[in-house]
């Protein structure tokens, strides 16, 4: 039995549903929850180490599935907080707050949660009093706040997310391990309102004693989180100009003041960035450290993405694939060139995939090939090309067995120091961290003496990653759930010199052919089979199956090698388990 996935009911049904086969499928989404997952999260000894850190948001405690709600719109990731071991990270940053008066994508939202909040213009405000203040499904928390006043909640009376953050930094406390908390204002679909916001005195002093009040109300905090994207740059749509990277230092200048002034000078400042070093530069990072900044969360991931990317590379590599291109490495020599301290440079690992439909690729190491994004959505999780890590262990990435799932293989570039999965049938290309590559980042960073790394998002994670941090960054383990040394391994392309010209084993698989080109595939019946040779009918999780008895299962069959009822087959198929995996169909 895997340690690392387990069935969820829920999310099978919504396959059904959609009719998603994730050997097959390159457009759909998959809608996976995150409670396919099992988390390991393995106890590490202290140590004087670069630490360990991420993100967390609110929106992930959410699955309408939950309440019976199973309409693509209602599905969500349902990830429940209580999976996560309080001495699993040094620090987690809650995110995100917005910025009152922002004109962007999320303006109604701002403008809707300010209105319960009682902020004013230019004010932080947080997003969801329900899921921050009231919920309790997911938060570890036994029963709602419905009645918490978002205008006068306290750390000592909130429910929501943040309730169940207080609680497990409490209980992490009781455990030897301190856990500080942040929180971030802005993000991509939120930076709208930074470059009015920084540009007057009065304007920054606004936000300033807007952020104190939140410290205030909720004193677990010790850091904020500034997440500008991005200075001087368009990011999502959103007004800059040359101005905003002086207006970036006067602001952070004007929050250290204020914090000070009340009393909170304990508060660390950090920032997040762009790993673009061109981008980067307009953030004006020196000038920054000089007004008080701290530290500097630089978002090595995103380096790839669909349909924007005009070629087929890494998202997250910790080497350049090619002279002067992106990558861990780039950013990091860059920042130290400019005199930023390298104990305050935090870099990041992805919790999730950036995929590409169409990809033909002539060389595995270095990457090279081409994709074509086509019309529509390419497979990903609940949005566009992108594949979040409990999704990439169920349907994509066997770690126990080595190996790639559903007509996937795993491969590594050795010149870019970065792994990717590829199916060479339904031409779907997967650009991701693993642990081996999570490892080698954690490796880098101590190193280099980096202040340590961060995920996004912790919400996406099991455990997995989190472990291959500690010990890329030389943590010793002092109680395991799960032995990461296997999951350390290379691609076939290193292991087995397989190279982009050599046949595969997997068989061809017919495609559907739509009827329509502007209509979604629907699940059609299965034909009824004519005599004993017909196909297996699908696993049944409530049906009783004897030995010999076969089943059809996510694109494979399997038989079953003794009585066996409840046992998902792909989850179960190994040596000494009910059902044998006997191929692709």
């Amino acid at each position: 039995m895997s340690k690392l996935i387990k069935g969820d009911s829920l999310t099978e049904k919504s396959n059904a549903t959609d009719g998603f086969n994730p050997a097959k499928e390159t457009e759909k989404y998959s809608y996976t929850s995150a409670r396919v997952a099992a988390p390991v999260y393995n106890r590490y000894k202290k140590a004087s180490k670069p630490k360990v850190f991420g993100y967390y948001t609110d929106w992930s405690q959410y699955d309408g599935r939950l309440q019976g709600q199973d309409t693509p719109e209602s599905r969500g990731r349902g990830y429940d907080l209580a999976n996560v071991a309080p001495t699993a990270y040094d620090k987690i940053i809650f995110g995100f707050l917005g910025i009152v008066g922002d004109q962007g994508e999320k303006q109604f939202t701002i403008n809707n949660a300010a209105s319960q909040t009682g902020k004013v213009t230019h004010e932080p405000t947080f997003l969801d009093p329900w899921g921050d203040f009231q919920s309790y499904v997911n938060c570890n928390l036994e029963t709602s706040g419905w009645d918490v006043d978002a205008k006068t909640v306290t750390q000592s009376t909130t429910h929501g997310l943040l309730g169940g953050l207080r609680d497990l930094q409490a209980k992490a406390k009781t455990m030897g391990h301190e856990l500080a908390l942040s929180m971030s204002i802005g993000g991509w679909t939120m930076s709208n309102g930074f470059h009015e916001m920084a540009k007057t005195d009065a304007s920054r002093k606004v936000f300033a004693a807007g952020v104190v009040k939140l410290f205030k109300q909720f004193p677990m905090f010790s850091e904020v989180d500034i997440d500008w994207e991005y200075p001087n740059n368009a990011g999502n749509g959103n007004p800059h100009g040359p101005e905003d990277g002086a207006n970036y230092a006067l602001l952070i200048k004007e929050l250290k003041s204020q914090l000070d002034a009340a009393g909170r000078s304990d508060v660390k400042i950090s920032i997040a960035s762009s790993a673009v070093v061109e981008v980067l530069g307009y953030s004006n990072v020196k000038a920054l450290l000089d007004a008080g900044l701290y530290a500097i969360n630089v978002m090595t991931y995103d380096f790839f993405g669909t349909p924007w990317a005009a070629e087929l590379t890494h998202h997250t590599n910790l080497t350049p694939l090619s002279e002067g291109s992106w990558s861990v490495e780039a950013v990091v020599d860059y920042l130290i060139a400019e005199g930023f301290p390298s104990d305050r440079i935090n870099i990041g690992y992805a919790g999730y995939t950036r995929n590409a439909r169409n990809a033909e690729i002539s060389s595995f190491s270095p990457l090279k090939g081409t994709y074509n994004p086509g019309q529509g959505s390419t497979t990903g999780s609940f949005e566009s090309g992108c594949t979040e890590w409990y999704d990439t262990i169920y349907n994509y990435l066997d770690l126990e067995n080595q190996s790639g799932r559903n007509g996937f293989n795993v491969y590594t570039d050795t010149v870019a120091n970065a792994d990717f999965l590829y199916n060479p049938e339904t031409k779907l290309f997967m650009s991701l961290d693993t642990p081996r590559s999570v490892k080698a980042k954690g490796e880098y960073a101590a190193k280099h003496n980096l202040g340590g790394l961060f995920t996004w998002t912790i919400d996406q994670d099991n455990g997995v990653l989190l472990n291959a941090a500690r010990e890329g960054l030389g943590y010793d383990v002092e109680s395991q759930v799960v032995e990461m040394a296997p999951f350390y391994f290379e691609g076939i392309n290193v292991t087995d010199g397989v190279t982009p010209d050599e046949e595969t084993d997997v068989e061809p698989q017919p495609e559907p052919t739509p009827d329509d080109g502007d209509v979604e595939p629907q699940p059609q019946p299965e034909p009824t089979p004519d005599d004993d040779d017909a196909p297996a009918d699908t696993w049944d999780a409530t049906a009783t199956y004897m030995e010999n008895d076969t089943v059809i299962w996510k694109g494979h069959q399997y038989k079953a090698g003794w009585w066996t009822v409840g046992d998902q087959p792909d989850l179960n198929c190994a040596v000494g388990q009910p059902w044998i995996d006997l191929g692709a169909i």
